[in-house]
């Protein structure tokens, strides 16, 4: 076996999303607020300490919120606002949209965020230049909720799945305007730095996609092509996350620029045929799931069960950023996040 010289966390993740190899693979953890406290009390840390105490290998940056848009209800905690102003229930440790903005509301009088105001991104390239001279992470934008879950969260999910068929001239109006907002906050992050692309639109159930594969090419996937132009002109990588069994737009997917897949959860894309079908084409990001192992498992059953995941999607020594399918919560017995961490151990090139 070749000997590789030890990287940094940003040269491993570079390198695994290139399908080169590495002197082991990363790993990434995220987890809700309520369940970060919990791990901090139980392996008795401060919160601050997370992320390296799990080894994560990237920061995801979020957008600074510019001052004086908080509204009586985020004073109040009922609801948390994102800069699109789409209202999410504080008390739920997932993404349950409360109130949204368009329901009943013409789009022309929408309060859109504006790519061009400067407090988006105060003090953000401050903080990748810290990070390169510090831990020295892989660094992404989280560009959560891109394109369909970003139209439905404005309008309401029926909503706005019943608009794509019935009116389609609506819909495709405020996916072209949501795309243009995306596409020009995507230039802004590549200016500020970043190292790659991250891309969350759920586009799946557990049994198929939400919609035809014909309506998503038709009206999705030139939009995301241009929103990932602007990181693979660039150079730089593309990662998306996307819940669901999306297998047949994939290869779309991977047609206009995809590097990396997340989460890679096992009930939904198995992971013998997602290494088999699209090894060579993309880098796995995740793995373990969430959904069955980690909260109903044993310990036992965690560390083989990683093992196992990591055998698959990373055996051959690259094209694996390892961990939990998502976002951990605190339905996962604490038990099982140690078992977790014990599994990192067989990410090592020793360990083959």
């Amino acid at each position: 076996m070749k000997t590789i010289r030890k990287q940094s966390k940003r040269e491993r993740v570079s390198a695994v999303l290139k399908k080169k190899q590495v002197d082991r693979l990363p790993c990434q953890v995220s987890y809700t607020g309520r369940m970060g406290d919990r791990c901090a009390g139980y392996f008795n840390l401060e919160p601050a300490d997370l992320p390296d105490f799990f080894n994560n290998h990237i920061l995801r940056l979020d957008f600074s919120r510019p001052p004086g848009e908080e509204t009586k209800e985020q004073q109040d905690q009922a609801v948390t606002r994102d800069l699109w102003g789409v209202g999410f229930d504080s008390s739920e440790e997932g993404y349950r949209v409360k109130d949204y903005p368009l329901r009943d509301k013409d789009m022309t009088r929408h309060t859109w965020p504006d790519p061009e105001n400067p407090d988006f991104f105060k003090g953000i390239p401050e903080l990748i230049l810290e990070e390169r001279t510090g831990r020295d992470r892989f660094v992404l934008p989280n560009l959560g909720f891109a394109l369909f879950e970003r139209a439905w969260s404005l309008t309401g999910l029926e909503d706005f799945l019943m608009m794509m068929y019935a009116d389609p001239k609506q819909s495709e109006a405020l996916l072209e305007k949501i795309t243009e907002i995306q596409t020009a906050f995507c230039r802004k992050w590549v200016e500020a730095g970043v190292d790659g692309g991250y891309f969350g639109d759920d586009l799946g159930a557990q049994r198929g996609l939400l919609f035809s594969p014909d309506l998503w090419r038709k009206v999705f996937k030139p939009r995301y092509k241009r929103m990932f132009d602007v990181f693979t002109g660039a150079g730089l990588p593309v990662i998306m996350h996307s819940d669901g069994d999306i297998r047949e737009i994939l290869p779309d997917l991977v047609d206009i620029g995809l590097s990396s897949i997340n989460p890679c959860q096992p009930e939904v894309l198995e992971h013998r045929w997602l290494k088999k079908e699209y090894g060579k084409d993309l880098a796995f990001f995740g793995g373990l799931s969430t959904q069955q192992v980690l909260p109903h498992g044993s310990s036992e059953d965690v560390i083989e069960e990683g093992k196992r995941c990591i055998r698959i999607l990373g055996g051959d020594g690259t094209g694996l950023i390892y961990g939990p399918s998502h976002r951990i919560m605190s339905d996962i017995p604490l038990e099982n996040v140690a078992a977790f961490i014990e599994t990192c151990a067989f990410l090592k090139r020793d360990h083959g």
